[in-house]
């Protein structure tokens, strides 16, 4: 019997483990479908080129190479270092006839021999140059898991199911048997396992890394490049730092986010959701704009546009406007995990907002917001992120066109008496012989405060249609236990944490009127007020909306109310008043037509006015407004620096 000792091939052994140079740029390996797999192992030094940089991947794998991949991939004994003088005398001896000696395959033949991978052939033949078939690859692979200390018996395992299972030779049954149940192989999409087939290099590959998982588990590192499922998602690769991960993901197929900590931190394409009170930064340090007037701020399941993200900030649009939010405060929704979203849709010859949670599913409507945009038709979802700009499910732009009542400015007189407004309150009453808040209502409470709405309208230059719409979407009508028991129709004082008795007492809805008209008139519609952003509802972007309520569509939704209250009394307010809008910051508006003129006040971009009249001063248009400082009645501005607003008629 030939002995052949690994002290006398150990030079030569050495020299043979040199790995080759790094494949180039692009190389037969180049666009492969596991390319990244087989380059992975080649990082590892279990897969090399050969001396031209030729990869090979679809070529067949002998059994002598692969006994060295099991070996290095494994790292099995002193041998996957290269050190085959490391073995014991005793164990370092080779019985099989058919191996050369001083060949390559020497120590990490001998080196899984001593650990029990593989015995060779009866007749004491190794056959180093056959192919290695599916199942003896699937033993080797089983028996170098035992090796590593990763016992699984194939009795505590599922029975095989492919439909060859009786062709896979009974000695390597059961080792396919522990591979299919750590998932290192699987068998073929038409559920066979073709145990006889020879196995190719990008084969091996998979199966290495795979068992190099169950082996070596991958290190926790805190980013995580994920492949987005419909309802998770799945780790593909751990990164140290957001830059690494956020790089795999933008040039890897199939890969669409960036997790830590089990959560989305950036992704491809998606939505945002905020989970919590939510307050929206001019930075992405968290900074607010200069002045302090535009500090916007949501409540828990606001949807915004995904902008981008870091592990620090994620990047977002709220009302067509770009700020900065804290990840905490968030949730971030890719495209293919998203199961739903708010929309608008067309109703009547009337637009409705149609919402949607996020967080448990459910869809709510509005009601009527508004004339439906000329352009959008019923039976279609339009999107906007503003409520003005529409665009299909697709992205495809549809129209602008703004809600006149969103957008008035309300320091306006509206056309509508007392009576009238009593009338819409009566005529009204949604909760007429129902019960709400623990009454039973056979009467509009509300009726009658028709003349305070005038009444204020005229002390305090507050549009009447809108205190009244105000209080209707606040008080419930004038039902709820706040309105009844403490005359608080606007809800002042009632914190979160205890609105009932939190909430201000007044003597009479008069005085609860009065105090709301006073408070809207010194902070949202003064110019210098604290959380003045124009005098219009607006949203998030701009006028009371920004700083008045968490909810985003605040001003939306009252100005639904003041709409509905005008179709019904006659459309005498709706589409009355040109509207126009600053495109520049710091704009001037001035005591008369011209540059030579005082200036009254300043407004910043994106604040709606209302346009009384027009006149050229030096081939110059200057607009004749009404004033935003109630200390004026009116004033003028550059028409360079205003623009039309569409509105929807």
């Amino acid at each position: 019997m030939k002995k052949i000792f690994i002290a006398a091939i150990a030079l030569m052994l050495i020299m043979s483990l040199v790995t080759p140079g790094e494949a180039s740029a692009a190389d037969d390996l180049t666009g492969h479908k596991y390319e990244e797999q087989v380059r992975k192992l080649m990082e590892l030094g279990v897969i090399q080129g050969d001396d031209k940089g030729k990869i090979e991947p679809d070529r067949d794998v002998t059994r002598a190479e692969f006994v060295k991949m099991v070996v290095e991939a494994f790292e099995i004994g002193k041998a996957a270092e290269g050190a085959a003088l490391s073995f014991s005398s005793a164990s370092n001896q080779l019985d099989f006839k058919d191996l050369k000696a001083g060949a390559w395959y020497i120590g990490p033949i001998t080196a899984a021999v001593e650990a029990g991978i593989t015995t060779g052939y009866p007749g004491n033949l190794f056959k180093p140059s056959e192919k290695i078939t599916r199942q003896e690859m699937a033993s080797m692979v089983s028996r170098a898991l035992t090796a590593k200390g990763i016992n699984v018996k194939a009795e505590d395992t599922a029975e095989l199911s492919f439909s060859d299972s009786n062709s896979i030779h009974p000695a390597h049954r059961d080792n396919v048997r522990i591979l299919t149940h750590h998932g290192i192989m699987n068998g073929n999409t038409d559920n066979t396992f073709k145990p006889l087939d020879n196995s190719k290099r990008w084969m091996v590959a998979l199966v290495m890394l795979k068992g190099r998982d169950e082996v070596f588990p991958p290190q926790n590192l805190p980013f995580q490049a994920s492949t987005v499922l419909t309802d998770s998602t799945k780790v593909v690769r751990q990164f140290e730092t957001f830059a690494q991960a956020k790089q795999y993901v933008q040039s890897t197929n199939n890969v669409h986010a960036v997790e830590a900590n089990n959560k989305v931190i950036w992704m491809q394409s998606g939505i945002v959701a905020t989970n919590a009170f939510t307050e929206v930064y001019h930075t992405q340090n968290f900074q607010w704009a200069p002045g302090g007037q535009f500090r916007p701020y949501v409540s828990s399941n606001t949807e915004m546009k995904y902008l981008d993200s870091t592990d620090q900030f994620v990047k977002v649009e709220l009302a067509g406007k770009t700020g900065y939010v804290k990840p905490e405060n968030v949730v971030l929704i890719p495209d293919g995990m998203k199961k739903g979203q708010s929309y608008y849709r067309v109703a009547n010859g009337n637009l409705e907002h149609i919402l949607y949670n996020h967080f448990t599913g459910a869809y709510v409507s509005t009601g009527a917001i508004g004339k439906a945009p000329a352009g959008l038709s019923q039976g279609v979802e339009y999107f906007s992120w503003d409520g003005a700009n529409f665009t299909t499910k697709n992205g495809q732009k549809v129209t602008e066109s703004h809600q006149y009542f969103n957008k008035l400015p309300l320091h306006t007189v509206s056309n509508y008496t007392a009576a009238e407004l009593d009338k819409y309150l009566n005529d009204k009453f949604p909760y007429y012989n129902q019960t709400a808040y623990g009454k039973r209502w056979t009467t509009s409470p509300l009726v009658g405060s028709g003349r305070f709405f005038k009444e204020m309208e005229q002390k305090y230059k507050i549009n009447a249609l809108y205190l009244m719409s105000h209080a209707i979407h606040e008080s419930a009508w004038g039902t709820s236990k706040i309105a009844q028991d403490k005359n608080n129709l606007f809800g002042y004082g009632a914190v979160d944490s205890d609105p009932y008795r939190g909430a201000y007492t007044y003597a009479t809805f008069r005085e609860s009127i009065e105090d709301a008209a006073q408070r809207v008139n010194q902070n949202y519609q003064t110019v210098t007020g604290s959380f003045y952003n124009g005098s219009i509802l607006g949203n998030k972007a701009a006028g009371m909306n920004v700083r008045y309520a968490s909810d985003a569509y605040w001003g939306e939704k009252i100005a639904g109310h003041m709409y509905r209250a005008d179709v019904h009394l006659g459309s005498k307010d709706i589409n009355k008043k040109t509207l126009g809008i600053t495109t520049t910051d710091g704009l001037n508006f001035r005591s008369g037509a011209g540059t030579s003129h005082s200036s009254l006040y300043k407004l910043n971009e994106n604040i709606p006015v209302v346009i009384n009249g027009s006149q050229s001063v030096s081939g110059v248009n200057w607009h004749r407004v009404q004033s935003e400082n109630k200390l004026y009645a009116e004033a003028f501005v550059s028409g360079q620096y205003i623009r039309m607003l569409p509105v929807a008629k």
